[in-house]
């Protein structure tokens, strides 16, 4: 045997098989520290308690290749917890000293730890690799963000806001720059303008409990309404940190007994969550989490958070008012081009009568011929019907402007509204026929209220008038009935539909679910029904599909009636109870 694995055969004598010598043995146990001892095949010679603590692990009988422990790996303390490219293990037995040095730890449980000590070779030889390691280590405080760890995270921060100004893409790269740097795991929860609450990004150290968070998000939305779930920032608009999640705060954090379930899968165990505030509203929040046995957050992690959270709001919410601002100009365009051919169309004919009855009047005029009292009439037809095009289409764009400024007025006065809409398809009754539409109307009793007759008069022309461009050859049916202190009116009409991706957005201001160049408009006719609708306290929808035609269902409320209106002669009966 060659002098160096002598000496290590005696050191581990002396720590190890010497079991008569309990103060020896003793001292090992209680030196504070953890102390491994392995020859240089990676048998484990010796492995105090201190050393199962501190590495998580019961004394393994070898240490794995790379200089590993079963289950652990060697991280960096300050560079992101990356993986160490050598560990300290690897250099003692390459026959390096490494003196008191730190190394982060992760467990197998997945907390990571910062271990501070040395490694000695030992019974190396001259010329001669080491026969064995000594390594001797104590469990130290993770370092704290320093100022300029701090500035380089707000830097990275402010390039990548930089980067990603018009969308919301810039969260995932966030929570890589934070995680594992500042905690843990993160999510980034947004809700913007009032929209529904969802987690935009979310990462995890570990690649496994990575998937399993994305999983629980996936099956736990975030609800703000709830009072419990992780974007209870939404509710509070204040930073929250604790120190040690209790089965309390775990309880609040999650919905049922699977979603804690899948929480404590998680392994984490302390929680700092800062809310992302624009022009004084939450628009979202930033949730960072620490696994157990790293230290708590501290009030230069919190600052930093709430500043990196300050800078993404304020990001985030230039983007959203770009983007709005786009889409303003967009709209505004498209508006202006089609509002000139919809004015244009009127107007043509309108021109082209008048400038031929002209010639017809000169031409008369100069042979000493009256004017025909027919062809003057015929003129003043077109004419009339042309003007009444474009006072509708100036009517509408001055109600945009009123409801905009929030000046719709109502003039309310009692009316039946089975005769308001009785008088209304008198009228469409032409037009009808013209566009071989038969009219069906269902309306068994008055059904009274208090509205105002003109705007009332505006909702159900809008209506019918949509009910006749889109279903065109078809049957259009009118319904009106009483439910109660609620009017109905229903619009059917068997023409093209609506798609179901289309449907939400026909009640919006300038939308249509059809091209303008086919059936033209300005696409006011239902942003304005709506707006209406609504200033009376009511509710308007529609249900439709491609190629099965469209309903309209319009609810109003009849306004403070005397009860006997809500039974009118005519009416049927309930039936009788049987004897």
């Amino acid at each position: 045997m060659s002098s160096g694995r002598a000496q290590l055969s005696l050191i581990h004598q002396a720590l190890v098989e010497r079991a008569g010598d309990a103060a020896l043995r003793l001292l090992v146990e209680q030196t504070g520290e953890a102390v491994l001892l392995m020859d240089a095949t990676g048998r484990v010679l010796a492995f105090n308690a201190e050393a199962g603590l501190r590495f998580g692990v019961p004394a393994p009988s070898r240490i794995e290749s790379h200089g590993n422990l079963p289950g652990c790996a060697w991280v960096q303390v300050d560079q992101g917890g990356g993986a160490l490219a050598v560990s300290p293990l690897s250099r003692a037995l390459a026959g390096e000293v490494v003196r008191e040095e730190r190394w982060g730890l992760c467990r197998p449980d997945g907390t990571r730890v910062v271990l501070e000590g040395s490694v000695f070779p030992v019974g190396q030889e001259p010329g001669a690799k080491p026969a064995g390691v000594l390594l001797r280590a104590r469990e130290v405080e993770a370092p704290r963000l320093d100022a300029m760890r701090a500035a380089r995270v707000l830097a990275e921060a402010g390039a990548l806001l930089a980067a990603e100004l018009e969308n919301e893409e810039c969260t995932a790269p966030l929570l890589r720059l934070l995680v594992p740097t500042l905690a843990d795991a993160g999510v980034f929860f947004l809700g913007p303008g009032g929209e529904a609450v969802r987690a935009a990004a979310a990462v995890h150290a570990e690649p496994e409990r990575h998937v399993l968070l994305v999983d629980m998000l996936r099956r736990y939305p975030p609800d703000p309404l709830d009072p419990r779930g992780l974007p209870a920032l939404f509710l509070t608009g204040r930073t929250e940190r604790v120190a040690e999640l209790s089965d309390t705060h775990v309880e609040a954090l999650t919905r049922d007994a699977e979603h804690a379930r899948l929480f404590a899968l998680l392994g984490v165990t302390r929680y700092l969550g800062v809310p992302l505030v624009a022009r004084g509203r939450v628009i979202g929040a930033l949730a960072l989490f620490r696994s157990e046995g790293a230290p708590a957050f501290g009030d230069e992690e919190e600052r930093v958070a709430e500043e990196l959270a300050r800078r993404a709001a304020l990001s985030l919410d230039n983007a959203r008012l770009l983007r709005e601002a786009r889409e303003a100009v967009r709209l505004r365009d498209e508006f202006l081009g089609i509002a000139s051919h919809e004015l244009k169309t009127p107007l043509t004919p309108l021109h082209l009568k008048v400038q031929l009855l002209q010639k017809q009047v000169d031409v008369l005029a100069a042979h000493g011929k009256p004017v025909s009292a027919e062809r003057v009439s015929e003129t003043l037809d077109v004419v009339q019907r042309q003007v009444r095009k474009l006072t509708s289409l100036v009517d509408n764009l001055l109600d945009v402007s009123r409801i905009t400024a929030g000046r719709l007025k109502l003039e309310l006065e009692e009316m039946d509204l089975a005769s308001v809409a009785a008088e209304i398809l008198y009228r469409f009754a032409p037009s009808a026929a013209q566009l071989r539409c038969s009219l069906e109307m269902h309306a068994p009793v008055p059904v009274l209220g208090r509205w105002d007759r003109l705007r009332l008069e505006q909702v159900v022309t809008n209506l019918l008038s949509n009910a006749l461009k889109y279903g065109a050859g078809q049957p259009v049916r009118l319904t009106v009935e009483a439910d109660g202190r609620t009017a109905r009116l229903t619009v059917e009409d068997g023409g093209i539909g609506i798609s179901a991706q289309d449907l939400p957005r026909i009640f919006e201001r300038f939308e249509r679910a059809v091209s303008d160049r086919h059936y033209g408009g300005l696409g006011l006719g239902l942003y304005i029904t709506r707006q209406i609708v609504e200033a009376f306290g009511g509710t308007v929808k529609a249900t439709s599909a491609l190629g099965q035609g469209s309903t309209f269902v319009l609810e109003l409320p009849r306004g403070d009636i005397p009860d006997e209106w809500l039974s009118v002669p005519g009416a049927p009966e309930p039936a009788a109870d049987a004897p």
